[in-house]
């Protein structure tokens, strides 16, 4: 479970480039996966924004990271997967900074780390 480290809302500034071109990633994947769309990506992470907490982040993210799986096992999209997991495993480093990450979290950040060494 993520825990603040500092402040409650710290988490807050690990999500401008999420924020910004994760949605449009998001999409991309999951159409090129054959996946229905649920509601827009982008309302989701304003969502989380103005009501979630860290630990809603730091699901987010996780969800995030599988999809970025499907995609690299599925070999879809793989320009924006490759971004995908770069914004990504960029959180997690930040996210280190503001929370105690989970050992999952961590594992998560590792597993990016390899993913993006072997692209």
């Amino acid at each position: 479970m993520a825990e603040c480290r500092f402040g409650r809302h710290d988490w807050l500034g690990l999500t401008p480039e999420i924020e910004r071109f994760g949605p449009g990633l998001v999409e991309s994947i999951t159409r090129a996966l054959g996946r229905p769309g649920s509601a827009p990506e982008k309302a989701r992470v304003e969502r989380l924004i103005c009501n979630g907490d860290a630990v809603a982040w730091m699901a987010y993210l996780a969800v995030l990271t599988a999809l970025v799986d499907c995609g690299v096992e599925a070999r879809v999209a793989e320009g924006d997967v490759v971004i995908l997991a770069g914004l990504l495993r960029d959180q997690y480093h930040l996210a280190a900074g503001v929370l105690w990450l989970s050992a999952q979290d961590e594992a998560r950040r590792d597993h990016l780390e390899g993913l993006l060494r072997r692209a």
